[in-house]
């Protein structure tokens, strides 16, 4: 890495990730961003790589500099650089008093951005083989997507400015997961519209599962929608967004960077979000307090405040947690009318915690193939149901089996299936295996209220904590 220029030194804090070339996309990032200012950029993770953030700041220091600028490498600001940065900055600020430390904003909606995806548009149109207007061309912004408003409204921000001064008859965003419209949701929109060729631009920085998958899925769609669907490469290496991030640097070492609250969920009642109003700033081991020492240094902050803000909100004030079933939550549905599985809860650590299917009282079992002959429609719409669902609430790969009366869920691996249906059946729910297919019961007179919404409810639990928990750690390689 760059060794040092001047008494301050660049603190890049990426997201991380288990693939091993977006995290050496990232490291070639931060030196090409070193070379650009011309002084030491540190990098570091906030989780799934090392090194962790605490030990960026240590190798800062170790440098001898007076000064670090801690620029948070994120697409839009949510709760990775609302709480858990804020909260090892201001462990750091205990730990070594003499620092000054300014920290930067997100990415965020920005003309150099623009540049990148519009380049990426235009790239993409270049390598099509055939030509379409562009009047009849939809393009559509891909974002993780996040449970903060603040950060989903940025997609929507970018296509807008993509959108202006531009021939293509729609430029729409759209989201990988956690939110709403989803990107084969949009596609076939698109295609209802009229758009004879669709393009998805992924707003992702650097290459991984997600834009793998969102790969996968834009191609599917354009099957199912018998329409061109073309996707364009992520963000990293296009030269601007480097500026981007000097954009965001200059802001924090003149003074003008500016947090957006008036857009904050934590700082306004959001509609929708009403439990976050007013949460303090937190973090945990597995983010921002990563490598923090338990016993040393942590100064004034209150471990037990932590814990309190970590809880769902009905374990808060005391409240012990306890493993009976949670409360039936109420079906919510969207414009469509159609039951909305991906805002059922308020948040999927709380469902993981302390939830369970509404369906305890009895093992929900595989149907008699002989009832599924005497009501196939009823089968058939159980069917589409569940995967709907299903697919919602896992971003993963649904399919119908052979076999009467069951649905599968491709897993990532064989070790994920295997975890997901002990976990699955010990909540009641009857699964099976075939290699990375975890098989779940599916039958003609299952209700929405009661099967589908069990089924859906425990696969949400358990995948989630397997994504979150059990391969965080280390278990899937």
């Amino acid at each position: 890495m760059n060794q040092p220029t001047n008494q301050s030194a660049v603190l890049l804090i990426g997201h991380g990730s288990r693939n091993k070339q977006a995290t050496d996309e990232y490291r070639q990032l931060a030196q090409m961003l070193g070379q650009r200012l011309a002084r030491h950029v540190e990098p570091c993770f906030l989780e799934f790589a090392d090194p962790p953030i605490i030990d960026g700041f240590r190798a800062c220091v170790e440098l001898g500099v007076s000064e670090i600028i801690a620029l948070p490498l994120f697409i839009g600001p949510a709760g990775h650089q609302k709480n858990d940065v804020p909260a090892v900055i201001n462990w750091a600020k205990i730990e070594w008093p003499h620092l000054r430390i300014r920290y930067g904003t997100p990415l965020g909606a920005q003309y150099h951005l623009v540049s990148v995806l519009a380049d990426r548009l235009a790239e993409t149109v270049h390598a099509a083989k055939t030509e379409v207007d562009p009047a009849d061309t939809a393009v559509i912004i891909m974002g993780r997507g996040s449970r903060d408003p603040d950060s989903n409204s940025d997609v929507a921000k970018l296509a807008r400015l993509l959108y202006e001064g531009r021939d293509y008859g729609w430029v729409e965003p759209a989201y990988f997961s956690l939110t709403t419209p989803r990107l084969p949701d949009v596609i076939a929109r698109m295609t209802k519209l009229g758009a004879k060729r669709v393009i998805v631009l992924p707003h992702l920085l650097f290459t991984g599962k997600i834009h793998e998958k969102a790969v996968e899925q834009a191609a599917q769609a354009g099957l199912d929608c018998n329409v061109e669907v073309l996707t364009s490469s992520y963000l990293f290496p296009h030269p601007d967004v480097i500026e981007a991030i000097v954009h965001r640097f200059e802001q924090a070492t003149d003074g003008t960077a500016a947090m957006t609250c008036d857009l904050c969920k934590y700082r306004n009642k959001f509609d929708g979000f009403e439990s976050e109003f007013g949460l303090p700033q937190t973090s945990d081991t597995s983010h921002g307090l990563r490598g923090v020492p338990h016993s040393h240094g942590m100064g004034s902050i209150d471990i037990e405040a932590q814990i309190e803000a970590l809880l769902p909100p009905r374990y808060k004030n005391g409240t012990s947690a306890d493993a009976s079933p949670m409360p039936a939550a109420d079906l919510k549905y969207n414009a469509d009318g159609d039951v909305a599985w991906g805002d059922m809860w308020e948040d999927f650590c709380d469902l993981a915690l302390a939830g369970g299917p509404a369906h305890r009282d009895a093992l929900l079992e595989p149907v008699d193939p002989a009832l599924i002959k005497l009501n196939p429609s009823g089968y058939a719409t159980t069917l589409d149901e569940l995967k709907r669902g299903l697919a919602l609430v896992t971003n993963l790969p649904v399919v119908k089996s052979k076999s009467p009366g069951w649905i599968g869920i491709t897993c990532d691996s064989e070790e994920m299936a295997i975890w997901l249906l002990r976990a699955i059946v010990v909540e009641n729910v009857f699964a099976r295996r075939e290699g990375t297919t975890l098989l779940l019961p599916a039958g003609p007179h299952f209700q929405l209220s009661d099967q589908i919404k069990s089924i859906i409810t425990v696969v949400a639990k358990t995948n989630h904590y397997w994504q979150e928990h059990i391969a965080a750690q280390g278990s899937m390689k």
